[in-house]
C-alpha cells in the first residue's frame, strides 16, 4: 500500500505541472455508470470512490442490492481507451451483516477492503467489515463482519471511513467517541475495539464527524460538528488532535485546535472531517456558515511552538452560485491544489465540483473556478466527493439522477 501511495504522488507532480500551466475553462463530466443498470444494483451511493493499483474503483451504495441494504462494488475500467467500465457487486448486505454504508471503503495490504456501517436501532447492528479479493480463479470475494458495534443510544453508528494507524490497526470514529480496532492474533477472529476518547456531553452535544487524519507520529486529527465548551451557538463545531500515550501520560491526550464561530464569517459544522499535509497544515469545509453563509474551505496551519493554537484561514466562502453546503471534504491535488465538490448550488442547483489554486506568493488570495455546475438530468445530480486518478483523472459519484435517477460515477479528464 506505501509503494502504490508513493507511486501515485510521483505521478501527481507530472500531472500537475501540466494541469497548473493550463487554462481553467469548465469541463465536461463523463458518466461511466448509472446506479439501477442490472438488477440487484446498488442506488444512490452517499460517498466517494477509492482508485485501485490497477485503474479500477471501489465504493459503496447505501440502498439497493438483493435485499436494499446497500452494496459493496467495483468498476473496472475498460480494456481500451474510451470503452464501457464494468461494474460488478462485490458484496449486498442482508442487515445481519450490515446495511446503510454510508462511507468509502478502505484499501488495505492485499488488495482487502475495510468499511463499516450504519445501524440506528438495535435490531441491526452496525458492523465493522472486511472484503478479500479471490484468492484463485473465481471472482467470489469474501466478507467477513471483524467487529460488531454495540447499540448504545447516542452512539449507534460509526459515523466516518477508517483509517490505517500504526501496526494495521484501524480508526474511525462514532457520533461521541473515537476508537480503535486492533487486528487479532493469530488471524481470523474478531478485531479488538478500544474507545480511545469520549466526548462531553450535554446540552452542547458533540457530534464526531468525517474521515480521521493520521500523522505519521500516530496522532488523530479530526472534525465535530457542535461545540462542547457552550461558547457558540449550537452546532459550530471544531477541530481537534489526539495525541497517543507516551511517557507523560497513560492515556490519549485531547485538544481542542479550533473552535468554529467565534469570529464573524467563520465557517460552521465541519461535517467531513479534515485532511493532513505533510506540513502540517489541516484542510477541511464547513458545511454551512462564511461570508456567504453557505459554507466555507479552511485551512489551519500550526502555531510556532508546540501546544500552541492554529490559525484559521477561510480559503473560500460559497455563495450559492459557486455552489452551497460543501459536505464532503478536499482532495489534495498536484501542487497544492484542492478539489471539492458541493451537493447544491451552482449555476443549476444541483451541485458542482470546484478547484482551489493557491497563491504565487505568500499572503495572497485562493482562486475558485468551478469546473462543472451538474444540471439534475443525465449527468446527476448531488455529488457526494471526489478521488483522483494517478494521471490527474478526477472521480466522483453523484447520489440520485443519471439514467435511472439512482446516482452516477462520473469523470473529469483535464
Amino acid at each position: 500500500m506505501h509503494r502504490m501511495s508513493m507511486l501515485r504522488r510521483g505521478r501527481w507532480n507530472l500531472a500537475g505541472m501540466f494541469f497548473l500551466s493550463m487554462a481553467l475553462p469548465a469541463q465536461t463530466v463523463t458518466t461511466i455508470y448509472n446506479f439501477g443498470s442490472q438488477g440487484h444494483d446498488g442506488v444512490n451511493p452517499k460517498s466517494h470512490v477509492i482508485v485501485g493499483p490497477q485503474g479500477q474503483l471501489y465504493g459503496t451504495t447505501a440502498g439497493g442490492g438483493e435485499l436494499n441494504y446497500g452494496t459493496v462494488y467495483e468498476l473496472m475500467p475498460p480494456v481500451s481507451a474510451g470503452g464501457v467500465w464494468t461494474e460488478v457487486v462485490l458484496h449486498s448486505f442482508n442487515g445481519p451483516d450490515g446495511q446503510d454504508p454510508c462511507s468509502a471503503p478502505l484499501l488495505g495490504p492485499n488488495g482487502a477492503l475495510y468499511g463499516v456501517t450504519r445501524s440506528s436501532t438495535s435490531e441491526y447492528q452496525a458492523m465493522a467489515f472486511e472484503l478479500d479479493p479471490p484468492t484463485d480463479a473465481s471472482t467470489h470475494w469474501s466478507y467477513r463482519v471483524i467487529h460488531q458495534f454495540p447499540f448504545v443510544t447516542g452512539r449507534a453508528y460509526p459515523s466516518g471511513a477508517l483509517a490505517f494507524g500504526t501496526g494495521q490497526s484501524l480508526y474511525g470514529v462514532t457520533l461521541n467517541t473515537v476508537y480503535s480496532l486492533t487486528p487479532p492474533s493469530p488471524s481470523g477472529g474478531a478485531w479488538t475495539e478500544t474507545t480511545l476518547f469520549t466526548f462531553p456531553s450535554g446540552h452542547y452535544d458533540s457530534y464526531a464527524l468525517g474521515t480521521l487524519a493520521v500523522s505519521g507520529n500516530g496522532t488523530l486529527f479530526g472534525a465535530n460538528a457542535a461545540l462542547g465548551s457552550g461558547r457558540c451557538i449550537e452546532g459550530c463545531g471544531l477541530v481537534f488532535s489526539l495525541t497517543p500515550p507516551g511517557a507523560v501520560s497513560a492515556s490519549w491526550t485531547y485538544r481542542v485546535l479550533h473552535e468554529f464561530g467565534a469570529q464573524a464569517g467563520d465557517g460552521l459544522n465541519p461535517s467531513a472531517g479534515v485532511i493532513l499535509t505533510p506540513t502540517g497544515v489541516l484542510y477541511g469545509t464547513t458545511e454551512n456558515g462564511g461570508a456567504g453563509s453557505m459554507g466555507t474551505v479552511f485551512a489551519l496551519t500550526p502555531g510556532g511552538l508546540p501546544g500552541a493554537p492554529m490559525t484559521e484561514t477561510i480559503l473560500h466562502a460559497f455563495s450559492g452560485s459557486d455552489g452551497g453546503n460543501p459536505e464532503p471534504g478536499v482532495l489534495a491535488g498536484p501542487n497544492g491544489v484542492l478539489y471539492g465538490s458541493t451537493p447544491s448550488g451552482g449555476a443549476n442547483g444541483h451541485g458542482t465540483v470546484y478547484v482551489l489554486i493557491p497563491p504565487t506568493a505568500a499572503g495572497g488570495s485562493w482562486t475558485e473556478t468551478v469546473l462543472y455546475n451538474f444540471t439534475g438530468g443525465a449527468d446527476g445530480s448531488t455529488p457526494v466527493g471526489l478521488a483522483l486518478g494517478s494521471d490527474g483523472t478526477l472521480y466522483g459519484t453523484t447520489n440520485v439522477g443519471g439514467t435511472f435517477n439512482e446516482g452516477t460515477v462520473f469523470t473529469i479528464k483535464f
